[in-house]
C-alpha cells in the first residue's frame, strides 16, 4: 500500500522530473514529534535543485515542494524547508522547518527541525534507498 501510494505521488509531481528521488525511513529521536515516518527526496545534480515530500506538505500541499538545496560535496547534500499553515492541537496552525542533510553513498541522513513558537525538539535520522 505504502508503494503504491509513493508511486502515485511520484508520477504526478516535480519528483517525477528529478533525476534521482530517494525514499527515506526515519527514526525520531526528538520528543516533540513532527518525523515523517517515510519521506521522499528529489535531486537534479545537474540543475542544482531539489524537492521534498513528508506528512507535513501533504498535509497543507497534498504533494512534493522545491526545496533549498545545497550541494556540499558529491557525498553530501542539505535539503531545507518550511511547511506553513500545519494543524496544530495547541495553536490552530503554525509554521514548521526542517533541515535534512543526506549522504547518498551511504544511503543515510539527519534531520533537524523547528516547530515555530514551540520548544519540541525534532530531530532524527535513517537511510534511504534510491527509488529513481
Amino acid at each position: 500500500m505504502k508503494s503504491l501510494f509513493l508511486s502515485a505521488i511520484l508520477a504526478l509531481s516535480p519528483i517525477a522530473a528529478a533525476a534521482e528521488s530517494y525514499e527515506c525511513t526515519t527514526e525520531s529521536y526528538g520528543s516533540g514529534g513532527w518525523v515523517s515516518n517515510v519521506m521522499i527526496l528529489g535531486v537534479d545534480r545537474e540543475k542544482n535543485v531539489g524537492s521534498a515530500f513528508d506528512f507535513a506538505i501533504q498535509e497543507v500541499h497534498k504533494a512534493p515542494i522545491p526545496v533549498k538545496f545545497k550541494k556540499w560535496s558529491d557525498n553530501r547534500f542539505q535539503f531545507n524547508w518550511t511547511v506553513k499553515g500545519i494543524q496544530t492541537s495547541n495553536s490552530g496552525s503554525s509554521i514548521i522547518s526542517y533541515k535534512v542533510t543526506l549522504r547518498p553513498n551511504s544511503g543515510k541522513f539527519t534531520l533537524s527541525g523547528r516547530l515555530h513558537g514551540s520548544d519540541n525538539v525534532i530531530s532524527g535520522s535513517g537511510t534511504c534507498e534510491m527509488i529513481k
